[in-house]
């Protein structure tokens, strides 16, 4: 069994919040994480950024690879040393998944059928399409 404070189940975790931005709960467990980055970087009293001013998402909004682990080497390192840091973590870990199993993950199921052309298929969960109008 994985320790579930773990650099690798944190960095797990925290790509999966990452993966989920773009949905309510994915935002909201975001949002948590986020603030508990901050208190691990001991920035709790900074005021929080304005959303337009806040650096690290890809134009997709979801964060790169690079901030994803860096953000959970950040919070890994205060659970490891801070006891009440490291329950709130399991409990954002524990809410985080729960909220991503009920209706904030993603489940795709993708069949072929028939007579379908395969050469021109396409399998996604979501699809956005911008005109660019």
């Amino acid at each position: 069994m994985v320790d579930p404070l773990s650099l690798a189940a944190i960095t797990a975790a925290v790509s999966a919040a990452a993966g989920a931005l773009g949905t309510e709960a994915g935002t909201r467990s975001w949002a948590v994480l986020t603030r508990l980055g901050r208190r691990a970087l001991g920035r709790a009293d900074d005021p929080e950024p304005e959303p337009d001013a806040e650096p690290g998402p890809e134009p997709s909004g979801r964060p790169d690879d690079t901030a994803v682990s860096q953000l959970a080497a950040v919070v890994y390192a205060r659970a490891v040393q801070d006891a009440a840091f490291a329950a709130e973590l399991r409990a954002w870990m524990r809410e985080s998944e729960a909220a991503r199993g009920a209706g904030g993950g993603v489940t795709v199921t993708n069949v072929v059928k028939g007579n379908a052309r395969v050469e021109n298929l396409i399998q996604a969960n979501e699809v956005t399409w911008h005109s660019g109008r």
